[in-house]
């Protein structure tokens, strides 16, 4: 057992949130969907949003809890719902919480194996929001796994 007092760990930059933000927000005018998008650091805190024009409302605190499920999981978004179809008890307990949101189109962002922070983005079909957040991820030279 060790006596350490503290941890060194890698921090999401708010310049690479924001360009991260731009590359999805890019993806989704190409796909000529109106979303919200959301980066957040590693403990769900918000680094960068926006709504594009005429996303709806809602799709801000969306993009924001898929985020953060998937920063808090280190996982996309929708791995529980996809991974745990028959555990109906595990998807009620997960749904009750607040914050979570199992839905595509959040993913972690991570750095040699860490992850950092993550991206969600609500608005469209699932399919679509998972793709603007690969975009972002692609811009920023790193993948979700």
């Amino acid at each position: 057992m060790t006596d350490t007092l503290a941890v060194t760990q890698q921090t999401l930059d708010y310049r690479a949130a924001m360009k991260a933000v731009t590359a999805a927000s890019e993806q989704a005018e190409t796909l000529d969907v109106k979303v919200s998008i959301a980066v957040v650091g590693r403990a769900g805190q918000p680094l960068a949003q926006l709504s594009l024009n005429d996303a709806p409302p809602q799709t801000a605190l969306l993009a924001l809890r898929k985020a953060r499920t998937s920063a808090g999981f280190k996982v996309a978004s929708n791995f529980f719902r996809d991974n745990n179809a028959e555990d109906v008890h595990l998807l009620a307990a997960l749904d009750t919480h607040p914050d979570l949101l199992m839905l595509g189109g959040g993913l972690p962002i991570k750095l040699a194996g860490e992850c950092i922070g993550a991206i969600g983005v609500s608005g469209a079909s699932q399919a679509e929001d998972i793709a603007c957040a690969e975009a972002a991820l692609a811009a920023l030279g790193v993948t979700a796994d």
